[in-house]
């Protein structure tokens, strides 16, 4: 499979052809080379956005303290891009089972199952305006306008706070947000809803704590891990694998 970066931009843009997103999608579930290398692509543009970020605070602070060609912040910003580039390269090449490595398969599952969202609906009758709306959230998402498909499913959720649809899909969007919080409480709401045939709510609720890194967040995804497996709940396959590398 071409794993070329204008294959996985468009992927993630949402402009590949169907049948193109499709062998690409087959791919990424059988090649684990094209889950890596869509996970490295995730990876690097967050590390572009840290250094942009950092580079833009260092230039704001030159200009309130004129100073030579390598002032303090200029320094601290060339450090940054550098400890930026060998983080990438100590994240792909360092030893596969340690909880790091668990924080990487957990980007490789988001870059896979979050970045583009089917646009079948489950739990809601066609036609209805919750699901017209949910449809619209998730062309919203698949097309980069998070804070569209944010505000949306939020809606939703003030008109029905237990929808499972829109729980998920305003945890998936806060979770690509970076608000872990709020991605934590939606996905714990989710995990409450008993009555579904699939929930997938406590699987995300440990993806999302990995990625929050906090001192407890490994031990909390952990034990969401070992209840999924034990009572069989979505995402069973890939919690014992990563419940293997905590």
């Amino acid at each position: 499979m071409n794993t070329d970066l204008e294959t996985i931009e468009n992927y993630v843009t949402g402009q590949l052809t169907p049948d193109e997103r499709t062998r690409f999608e087959a791919a990424l579930r059988t090649d684990p080379a094209v889950a890596e290398a869509l996970a490295f692509y995730m990876l690097s543009k967050q590390a572009a956005k840290e250094q942009a970020r950092e580079q833009r605070k260092s230039e704001l602070d030159s200009l309130r303290k004129p100073a030579s060609i390598w002032s303090v912040p200029m320094r601290w910003a060339a450090a940054a891009s550098i400890t930026v580039l060998l983080g990438l390269g100590w994240y792909f090449f360092r030893p596969t089972n340690s909880p790091e490595m668990a924080s990487r398969r957990a980007d490789a599952y988001i870059a896979q199952h979050f970045m583009q969202l089917p646009t079948t609906m489950d739990g809601s009758s066609s036609g209805s305006t919750t699901a017209d709306s949910l449809k619209t959230a998730v062309g919203l998402v698949n097309s980069g306008k998070l804070a569209e498909a944010d505000a949306l499913a939020q809606d939703i959720l003030k008109r029905q706070p237990t929808n499972d649809s829109a729980l998920k899909y305003a945890g998936i969007v806060a979770l690509r947000r970076e608000n872990y919080d709020q991605a934590i409480s939606l996905f714990h709401r989710l995990s409450e809803r008993t009555d579904l045939y699939s929930n997938p709510g406590l699987f995300y609720e440990s993806l999302t704590l990995l990625k929050r890194g906090r001192p407890m967040d490994k031990e909390q995804a952990k034990k969401l891990l070992d209840e999924v497996i034990t009572r069989n709940l979505d995402g069973r396959r890939e919690a014992k694998e990563l419940i293997d590398l905590l």
